[in-house]
């Protein structure tokens, strides 16, 4: 039998497919199993949880509408926190990087916080930094705020800013930008900037550390401080009367609407209306540039190295000041120079003011010229080009004016200029006869002794005309208060000439172009007083009466003119010899007279065609006329006459 239900069981498993039955061996019925169990797991599970969810569901919405009712307690509120700035403040920050060139810098700070808005901005409090330059020279900062942007590495700068440098330089600012990598430091608020050279105070700045760059702009004023120098030994001269600006050792106060420094070339370029001060001297313009040495801001590196050197190598020292575009120059005294440019050289102790130059004393005392050239060591002011010497009504000209400050002697002269085809000339004077005060008492010449022939009025002048002087050079000693002129020397007052070899006028007063101190600002007008002429004098009347004779003195109070020596007055062919001759220009009136004291007698001659007079010796005045001359003259109406002593 079991044989059988084996079989049967073959029988069936084998037959099978041939009835189209699915047939599923025992084996295989274990995943059918675990996939029915799970489903029924869920279904149980979902029989007790969708009731508790409709539950909760209807709970809820009744405590909602019973809470926005007011009929049920509120339920706490929830605090959701929130990510700002405050809250990711750092502590002890530190930012640095390198520059292309070889230098570094690196910023530090108390506090900082990112800005979300700005995720490359940070705020900072409490900064500190530095910036060192490929030579090693450090800048120092510090701030009480400011805003570093990471990515531009640009640093702002607020509320008490100081920069300080190991050359010296310290800045004090109130806002500042600061570009890390290219080491440029601006700022468009007040600002104070103390360096090796001195101060500079300005509305804005930048300062441009790699290149040694620094642009002050509006309300710039600058103290520059020199090195110091030797004080000047008391007997020297040229030191008490030095350059009339950029006088070595003395600071330069100045200012300007912009500055520009190069301290690599050395030079400050000061522009729009430019006033600079030194020692009680002003000067303005629109530019002046300063060359200088030393440095604004000297290299740092070694600090302690910089500590120990000695303090006057610290600082700058002035080579040179050029002013341009109508220099404006006034000294203490009172004394003006203006011209188009002005060059100061510390170096060599000298000035130029060039174009249109006019040197000013007071309110009459005037020098104009082309071109002045000043020597502090040989004390000398030279002036040339058209040269016009202005005091009052008097006036001097010709084409080169040296003036000695040491000495107060003046020299002018009018030589040739062969590059441009210019001639030697001749220099010439107007002098002007000072009026006489009212109500004074006329002075009356002494009655001199002697027998004397007294002629008429050919030779009566305005007493107030001017003399006018033409001669080749004239020298003025402002200490004997003479004037020389010299060389061919031509002086008209009036209708009346004086010719000579020599003229020498003697005045009171100052005439002198650069006189210092106190006596220039205190110094009186030059007033002629007399003339004396030397070396052939020749005086000739309106009417072609002349007078020669050795020497000749003019009394210009007096209106009088005296010659002495072998004198000689002639009148066409009449001839009259004497000792001396007294012209009253007043009344025209002239004297001929031996002096008492003469022991040679005097010469007479005359001559009349080719036929020769008679020559004679006298112990006074004697002389020879002709008829028909004297017909022909004004002589014979003026009634000549001999005079002798009682």
């Amino acid at each position: 039998m079991a044989s059988g239900a084996i079989t049967s069981d073959n029988l069936a498993v084998a037959a099978a497919p041939a009835r189209g039955s699915s047939i599923v061996i025992a084996g295989d019925r274990s995943k059918s199993r675990k996939a029915a169990h799970r489903h029924s797991k869920r279904v149980r599970i979902l029989k007790f949880a969708l009731p508790l969810t409709a539950i909760a569901t209807t709970a809820i919405t009744t405590v909602n509408i019973l809470g926005n009712a007011g009929l049920a307690p509120s339920l706490p509120k929830l605090e959701v926190p929130q990510i700002v700035a405050d809250n990711l403040k750092m502590h002890n920050p530190h930012y640095e990087g390198f520059n292309d060139d070889g230098g570094r810098y690196w910023v530090k700070a108390e506090t900082a916080q990112q800005d979300l808005k700005t995720l490359t901005a940070i705020h900072l409090q409490g900064i500190t930094g530095e910036l060192t330059d490929p030579k090693k020279q450090k800048t120092n900062l510090v701030a009480a705020r400011g805003l570093f942007d990471n990515k531009s590495n640009v640093l702002e700068l607020y509320d008490s800013i100081e920069v300080t440098g190991d050359g010296g330089l310290t800045a004090k600012l109130t806002r500042a930008t600061i570009k890390t990598k290219e080491n440029i430091i601006t700022s468009d608020q007040p600002s104070v900037i103390t360096m090796g050279a001195g101060q500079i105070s300005s509305n804005q700045l930048t300062i441009r550390q790699k290149a040694k760059e620094y642009t002050f702009l509006e309300n710039v004023r600058t103290h520059m401080k020199p090195k110091d120098a030797p004080a000047p030994a008391p007997e020297d001269q040229s030191a008490q009367q030095s350059l009339p600006f950029g006088k070595p050792g003395e600071p330069v106060e100045v200012l300007a609407n912009r500055l520009d420094i190069d301290d690599v070339k050395k030079t400050a370029f000061y522009t729009g209306k430019v006033i600079a001060t030194q020692g009680g001297a002003t000067m303005t313009a629109p530019e002046m540039t300063v060359t200088y040495e030393g440095s604004v801001a000297p290299e740092g590196g070694d600090t302690t190295k910089a500590a120990a050197q000695d303090a006057s190598s610290q600082g700058t020292k002035v080579k040179q000041i050029v002013a341009t575009e109508s220099v404006v120059l006034t000294q203490p005294n009172g004394q003006t120079a203006t011209s188009h440019t002005a060059l100061f050289d510390t170096v060599s102790n000298t000035a130029v003011l060039e174009g249109d130059v006019v040197l000013s004393q007071g309110e009459d005392k005037k020098a104009v010229g082309d071109r002045l050239d000043y020597d502090q060591t040989a004390q000398t002011m030279v002036l040339t080009g058209p040269v016009v010497v202005t005091q009052g009504s008097n006036v001097l000209r010709g084409r080169r004016l040296t003036y000695h400050r040491a000495t107060s002697k003046m020299q002018l002269t009018a030589p040739g200029d062969a590059s441009n085809g210019i001639s030697p000339g001749r220099i010439t004077a107007h002098f002007v006869r000072p009026s006489a005060k009212p109500g004074a008492p006329a002075e009356e010449e002494e009655e001199e002794s002697g027998g004397g022939i007294s002629f008429g009025a050919a030779f009566k002048t305005d007493a107030n005309s001017p003399y006018d002087v033409v001669a080749e050079k004239l020298e003025v000693d402002d200490v004997a208060k003479t004037a020389v002129f010299t060389g061919n020397v031509s002086a008209v007052q009036g209708s009346i000439s004086m010719r000579s070899q020599e003229l020498t006028a003697f005045y009171t007063g100052n005439a002198g172009i650069a006189a210092d101190g106190d006596a220039a600002a205190s110094a009186t007008p030059a007033s002629l007083t007399h003339l004396t002429a030397r070396k052939k004098v020749v005086v000739t009347a309106k009417d072609g009466q002349t007078a020669t004779g050795d020497w000749a003195e003019v009394d210009v109070k007096k209106n009088t003119t005296t010659l002495g020596g072998a004198v000689v007055l002639t009148q066409g062919k009449n001839i009259v010899n004497g000792t001396r001759l007294v012209i009253d220009m007043n009344t025209g009136e002239a004297t001929i007279k031996t002096e008492p004291t003469a022991t040679s007698g005097t010469v007479m001659s005359s001559q009349d065609g080719a036929s020769k007079g008679e020559i004679f010796k006298a112990e006074r005045p004697s002389a020879v006329f002709y008829p028909g001359q004297l017909k022909k003259s004004k002589i014979q109406a003026d009634s000549w006459q001999v005079r002798t002593s009682p």
